[in-house]
């Protein structure tokens, strides 16, 4: 018969453990007699102390971490979301929060060597150590490497692709992202991604003429941190624009090539470099990017379902702050800045390219009409008494002018009743000179900026070897410059809040999308070192998926839904946003959207 008692002060969690297994085989079976009476009251009284020493071990760690971790609450509000509260997760359809995290990848799958060993590869990027070595290495291969160190227009490229296919056949380009200005970086990166576009689309022109035999070797080559950016160290982040054509162009055209990009640890050797170039050469993942590190692990992205909801507002902007919102006019940015004052309101200034005129104001009949078609009906006829001979064109732009001043002026009405104050300043932001006085005159009027929310966006959805490169232009600016041009007038050390409205597009890269999904792929990779650079911050990128609404007109959205594909109703979109300020400590990344085909939520090619 067993007549210790267990002392919890000098025994360990498995002692206590194997001491409950004894005296319960003991028990099992056994009549109730005074030993066992004696038995279970020892057995009893050492699992109190147990209990009583792990609650107060409990309490010092909530003590601590409360001390440690927690931001300040600015505001003390409950918050209730039963929007967010009551989603069906066990529904696999339904719209979910993801953290985008690194993760090791232990390999992918062996193929045969992607490498050509003939013809020409062109290489675009400045001589230094490492491209040396990359020229010297697949020469080495049995290539022919033309290098070209300048940045290209469009017309320069497609003389390049002509002039080199008449010395043989092209099967390859290198792209290293070594291209760094001295003075102004993101200007020197911005235009090295507009010569490798330009570049791409006329040697996916050459090679879809062509038909060859061959597969072709697109390599890109990074040097941010051998984690694709995560860990938010390297100055030079704005080479992300890389992922999202790499990406996309794996998708566009896998079947002519293989596409692939590396991001090295800086550290790398040379002959590391080139070591981990072959056996990349020689792996095929999911998507064509990967990182390398130096302690030779491979990484790779995932989306993490994480559920979060905020039950107290922890913005880190009180009333009396300026953020700035671009994009936030109308549309899904709108709805979402929208549901965010709702809870945390403060003093707001919305950007826009469309200037308030009175010329476009509704008046009593138009008032009354709810949509284009009716609207067109009404301008034509207008047009005809007046004796002005319209176009259609110069119809639909008056009636979509009408309708587009009347839901801004909503908007704006309809902020306000939450109790934030609004302004409103006429302002294209890929325009520097326009901006910065903008942000002068904002700063002037209403009080320094403390927070933006980076929501404008544009489509030209196209094939690279079909892209006009001069839409490729606007959307890729509305992403990379409009965040560059407001971080560039504003003091970024006292900002609070810097939100970047990112796509699934560039997470994925998507069919017709190359522009977007390299702008998207920017913000990304901006997200992570701004947050690192200036902890004092709360910075984020949201990788959305395909909204009910927004660009998508109506005949996407519905090619989509039949397709089964599920998109982000506005409220549930725009409640996600709201919740995302108002945690105390939100990730990073994240992604909007289900997890049943987010890769394909979005809008198809042309």
């Amino acid at each position: 018969m067993m007549n210790k008692i267990y002392d919890p002060q000098t025994e360990s969690l498995m002692d206590f453990w194997n001491f409950q297994q004894e005296r319960l085989s003991l028990l099992n079976g056994r009549p109730i007699t005074d030993d066992v009476l004696k038995l279970t009251a020892a057995f009893g009284e050492s699992e109190i102390m147990m209990f009583e020493k792990l609650m107060q071990t409990q309490k010092q760690l909530q003590t601590m971490l409360a001390q440690t971790s927690s931001p300040t609450i600015i505001h003390n509000k409950r918050i209730s979301n039963p929007v967010l509260e009551n989603l069906d997760l066990s529904d696999s359809r339904t719209v979910r929060r993801f953290e985008i995290h690194p993760y090791e990848n232990v390999g992918g799958v062996r193929v045969e060597s992607m490498i050509p060993s003939f013809g020409i590869l062109i290489l675009v990027g400045k001589k230094d150590s490492r491209t040396n070595a990359l020229r010297d290495f697949f020469t080495g291969k049995g290539m022919a490497v033309k290098q070209i160190e300048k940045n290209l227009t469009e017309e320069e490229a497609a003389a390049l692709i002509a002039s080199t296919a008449e010395e043989g056949a092209i099967t390859g380009l290198l792209i290293p992202a070594n291209t760094y200005g001295t003075e102004d970086a993101d200007q020197y990166i911005y235009e090295h991604t507009m010569t490798v576009a330009n570049l791409i689309k006329h040697y996916t022109i050459y090679i879809r003429a062509l038909k060859p035999s061959f597969r072709s070797m697109i390599l890109f080559a990074t040097f941010l941190d051998g984690k694709l950016g995560f860990t938010g160290e390297n100055d030079h982040y704005a080479y992300g624009t890389f992922n999202g054509i790499a990406k996309t162009l794996s998708i566009e055209f896998g079947e002519y090539a293989n596409v692939k990009l590396i991001d090295f640890e800086p550290t790398v050797s040379t002959e590391k470099m080139l070591e981990i170039t072959e056996d990349e050469l020689t792996l095929r993942d999911l998507w064509p990017e990967i990182g390398r590190t130096s302690d030779g692990k491979r990484w790779s992205v995932n989306g993490v379902f994480v559920r979060s909801i905020a039950k107290e507002n922890r913005a880190p902007y009180n009333e009396n702050d300026v953020i700035v919102v671009t994009g936030g006019s109308r549309g899904v940015t709108s709805h979402c800045v929208l549901s965010l004052m709702e809870k945390a309101p403060c003093k707001l200034i919305i950007l826009g390219r469309a200037a308030i005129k009175d010329e476009n104001m509704d008046d009593e009949e138009s008032a009354k009409i709810p949509d284009l078609k009716e609207m067109k009906t009404l301008i034509a006829r207008r047009f005809k008494a007046a004796g002005y001979k319209g176009s259609f064109s110069d119809i639909e732009k008056k009636a979509k002018a009408i309708l587009a001043q009347r839901e801004m002026l909503n908007t704006f009405r309809t902020l306000e009743a939450t109790g934030c104050k609004v302004h409103y300043y006429s302002c294209d932001v890929n325009d520097f000179e326009s901006l910065s006085q903008t942000v002068k005159k904002i700063e002037s009027e209403v009080g320094p900026v403390r927070g933006i929310i980076h929501g404008a966006g544009l489509l030209a959805d196209c094939k690279i070897w079909n892209k006009d490169m001069q839409r490729f232009r606007a959307v890729l600016d509305t992403k990379y410059k409009g965040l560059n041009n407001i971080l560039s007038c504003v003091d970024k050390k006292q900002l609070k809040l810097v939100v970047a409205f990112s796509s699934v597009a560039g997470y994925f890269g998507n069919d017709g999308q190359m522009d977007y999904a390299a702008g998207n792929e920017f913000l990304d990779k901006f997200a992570h070192r701004f947050r690192k650079k200036y902890p004092n911050c709360k910075t984020l990128a949201i990788n959305w998926g395909a909204w009910d609404g927004g660009m998508m007109d109506y005949i996407y959205r519905k090619t989509l839904t039949e397709k089964g594909y599920v998109l982000i109703p506005l409220e549930v979109g725009a409640n996600y946003f709201a919740n995302e300020i108002l945690n105390g400590l939100p990730y990073g990344q994240i992604l909007i959207s289900n997890n049943d085909k987010p890769v394909d939520a979005t809008r198809p090619a042309e």
